[in-house]
């Protein structure tokens, strides 16, 4: 019994379909300020040595207001975060690490999950990407199910 609801719980994790991996707030998580809204670009940049979908997060928003003299002055207030999912979609926000992202990354790991940024267009100088995954197998640290088990003739014993 318990091994079908095993197997049962890994034929789930087979057909997700590809996500978008979650974000915090922009504001104030992201980014300390929103002058009518914060735009946000997050990228996936590889999997870490525990198999966990490592990226960046790059937030932005831009406040204007019109100075003495008719002068029009804009600010652009901006922030760089580094962010690890684990295989369930939890999130954990790290200091910026200094890794450029690449907006066409992709990879695979061993277990057949797929981390991609999906891109368009840009944003305050920056690609607008999205950071997804398809997770087929979802805990990297789980023993492997062997296919045969090898059990001692009990018999007469």
């Amino acid at each position: 019994m318990k091994m079908l609801g095993l197997l049962g719980l890994l034929a789930s994790a087979a057909v997700q379909a590809q996500v978008t991996l979650p974000l915090p707030e922009a504001y104030p998580t992201l980014l300390g300020v929103s002058c009518g809204g914060v735009n946000v670009t997050s990228y996936v940049t590889g999997f870490d040595a525990n198999g966990y979908i490592r990226g960046e997060v790059y937030a932005w928003t831009r406040c204007g207001a019109s100075g003495r003299g008719g002068g029009y002055h804009a600010q652009t207030y901006q922030s760089w975060h580094t962010i690890v999912w684990d295989m369930r979609q939890n999130y954990k926000v790290l200091p910026y690490d200094n890794m450029v992202p690449d907006p066409a990354f992709t990879a695979t790991d061993a277990y057949g999950n797929s981390i991609r940024n999906t891109c368009s267009v840009a944003t305050d100088g920056q690609p607008a990407c999205v950071a997804s995954a398809y997770i087929y197998y979802a805990p990297p640290t789980m023993t492997p199910i062997s296919d045969t088990v090898t059990v001692s003739p009990v018999c007469g014993q």
